[in-house]
């Protein structure tokens, strides 16, 4: 316990130890699921770094969260589908650069430097085939802003330093957090039930919980700077990877057509940078000699580049920062009160791309299943899916790591081992390939025959792909990831086929979801669950037409949208979430039968994955499903329930 003068003594269901871009993700899904929570950071503003301040060195308070901007290549296709349900994604495009193709570049058989190859940067099925250049400034921002709408904001100046657990019986704030208030020194007590360590790849949450490393590689040191020059390269607008004789360097545009470069240090450089006195007690620090930085840079980059010139004529910023590949050996506390996220739980060279990308998936996959717990409408068992669920994605890079020459060593002029790697992994790394193994909430396989040929076949465990849709009730044509927004919810899919009016397993299908024994009806028990500073919340939706509080019906069918109306449709659907699939274009990518044997449901989890997939006449698979982590106060069956899609 640390020393402590006297401060208040706060209550929250939540702490959220960060501000970075992982911390703040937590605080906006948090918000729009309605659960009250404090969010702390030591620093006194957001990050700065990165943006054109003509200041050198950087100022010190920088320290702690630029370390995840820096190793950033920029915003991955999954993590802007993400965006995009936060409605966030369109005021970072308006501050990013697109990067829509990468360059190889070598030394050939006669030591001349050459391009080995052009690429597309994304190949994945995705809306967003490109990766999104913004600094980590603009992402924290944009995430603030969203908060201040809400009502919320960051705690500045506040630190955590210490927490332990209260074991006085029956106390509902099992969390005692000691936090520094570091303008006027004094600790505060702050009571809460859980706390979110987004702080870090030195994270102190880690630290007093005592959770080991376990490295996938040793420390690498990099240098970086934002850059303007002048130079006859001719891939200065791509993105380019460049190994060579005299080190190897990433390449990246910015919005402004400057670029942004790193570089690895080799051990003499670093050797020399620490002789002259730059401290280096954090991954990342501004040089106290950026001077010398910023020439070890210069040489480095016009040896890679030669015989091709590059003389630069301005620096924005210049830092250098070490990172340790690896994991944390578990994700939570055994009582699943504590949480890792972002880099307090998994880092990854900058070979790979990753940043800000990994603790963003991290918030977005745990705190849908925090929001159900903290308002008791699930058992706390829920919660162990979060480490079993990110570990596995954990493990998936670390094997990338773990193959034969992963990246090329210091110096090297070509690494078939990473091409080929690299090549393999693309749909891994740009979030679109992560995948979800069968658990309590993946139920795989789908018991529903999927044409396995499909591009974007409906898989438990994987994201639900978007499709181009038509609303039947007015004719707009719409994108259906922009119609399932992030809120807490599940989102049952009804993919109908053709003519459904005329299908008697359909109407068999409606009559369940109107009856008692429908997850429509389900109701959760009263709850103490008090929640101050929720009336922000979108989670809880008593108007929704469909009557449910966490489960969101579409009705998407193959038929002309104007040969029927919706009013013909059972009241069960509502009419805003009844769209036509025209020419069964989005039924056939997703593995399902167009005609009117296209009788498919898709439930897919609050964060945009898959849960499970099931044919109509199997509909009381979904009930079991969400009976099985759900908490539903008891329903009386009538006889006239039982049959179809009754659960026993």
């Amino acid at each position: 316990m640390p020393p402590r003068i006297p401060g208040d003594e706060v209550h929250t269901n939540v702490l959220i130890a960060g501000a970075g871009p992982t911390g703040l993700m937590a605080a906006v899904t948090l918000a729009r699921y309605g659960v009250q929570y404090r969010i702390i950071d030591r620093n006194s503003g957001q990050t700065k770094a990165g943006h054109a301040s003509g200041s050198l060195p950087l100022p010190r308070q920088s320290f702690n969260r630029l370390q995840i901007l820096i190793v950033s290549k920029g915003l991955q296709p999954r993590t802007q589908e993400i965006l995009q349900t936060l409605d966030l994604l369109e005021a970072l495009k308006a501050k990013g650069n697109r990067m829509s193709e990468v360059a190889r570049w070598a030394h050939d058989s006669t030591g001349k430097l050459a391009r080995t190859r052009i690429r597309p940067e994304i190949t994945s099925c995705t809306p967003f085939p490109y990766l999104l250049v913004t600094d980590q400034g603009n992402v924290e921002a944009a995430f603030e802003s969203n908060l201040e709408l809400r009502g919320y904001q960051v705690d500045r100046l506040m630190e955590l330093v210490h927490y332990e657990y209260d074991m006085t019986p029956g106390t509902i704030w099992p969390i005692i957090a000691y936090v520094r208030n570091n303008s006027s020194g004094v600790i505060e007590l702050w009571h809460t039930k859980y706390i979110l360590g987004c702080d870090g790849a030195f994270s102190l949450v880690r630290h007093v919980e005592n959770v080991q490393w376990r490295s996938q590689g040793g420390f690498e040191m990099w240098a970086v700077a934002d850059l303007w020059a002048e130079t006859d390269f001719p891939d200065i607008r791509r993105h380019c990877n460049i190994w060579s004789p005299h080190g190897n360097s990433i390449l990246l545009p910015n919005k402004e057509n400057g670029f942004r470069v790193y570089t690895q240090l080799a051990p003499a450089e670093v050797s020399s940078l620490n002789a002259s006195g730059a401290n280096f007690a954090r991954p990342l620090f501004p040089e106290s000699n950026s001077t010398l930085l910023f020439e070890i840079l210069q040489a480095r980059i016009r040896a890679i580049l030669a015989p091709f010139t590059m003389d630069i004529t301005k620096v924005a910023w210049i830092s250098r920062y070490s990172v340790h590949p690896g994991m944390a050996t578990q994700f939570s506390s055994r009582l699943n009160n504590i949480f890792l996220l972002g880099d307090a739980c998994q880092q990854y060279s900058p070979y790979l791309g990753q940043g800000m990308n990994p603790g963003i998936a991290d918030a977005y996959n745990l705190t849908w299943k925090l929001a159900l717990v903290i308002k008791g409408h699930a058992t706390p068992e829920l919660l162990d899916t979060y480490g079993i669920e990110r570990k596995h994605f954990a493990n998936e890079v670390g094997q990338i790591i773990k193959s034969p020459t992963p990246f090329p060593p210091a110096g090297a002029d070509k690494s078939p081992g990473f091409e080929s790697i690299s090549e393999k992994n693309r749909d891994l790394m740009s979030g679109c390939g992560q995948f979800y193994l069968g658990s309590a909430l993946v139920q795989y396989p789908a018991h529903y025959p999927i044409n396995q040929k499909a591009e974007k076949r409906l898989t438990p465990g994987k994201r639900l792909h978007t499709m181009t849709l038509t609303r039947h009730v007015d004719g707009t044509v719409v994108d259906l990831l922009e119609e399932m927004p992030s809120t807490g919810k599940f989102h049952l899919l009804v993919f109908a086929g053709w003519a459904p009016l005329r299908n008697s397993d359909f109407k068999d299908l409606c009559s369940w979801l109107a009856s008692p024994e429908s997850p429509l009806s389900a109701v959760f028990p009263s709850s103490p669950f008090s929640n101050t500073g929720s009336q922000n919340s979108e989670f809880h939706s008593a108007s929704t037409e469909d009557g449910s509080e966490y489960l969101d019906l579409y009705l998407i069918h193959n038929s002309d949208h104007l040969g029927f109306e919706v009013g013909q449709v059972p009241g069960v659907f509502d009419s805003s979430k009844i769209f036509e699939d025209v020419g069964g274009v989005g039924h056939k990518t997703h593995g399902v039968c167009q005609g009117m044997t296209g009788q498919v449901l898709a439930l897919v989890r609050p964060d945009g994955y898959i849960a499970m997939v099931t044919g109509f006449t199997d509909a009381r698979t979904i009930m079991q499903y969400l009976k099985s982590f759900m908490i539903f106060a008891p329903v009386d069956s009538s006889p006239s329930t039982q049959g179809f899609g009754s659960v026993s």
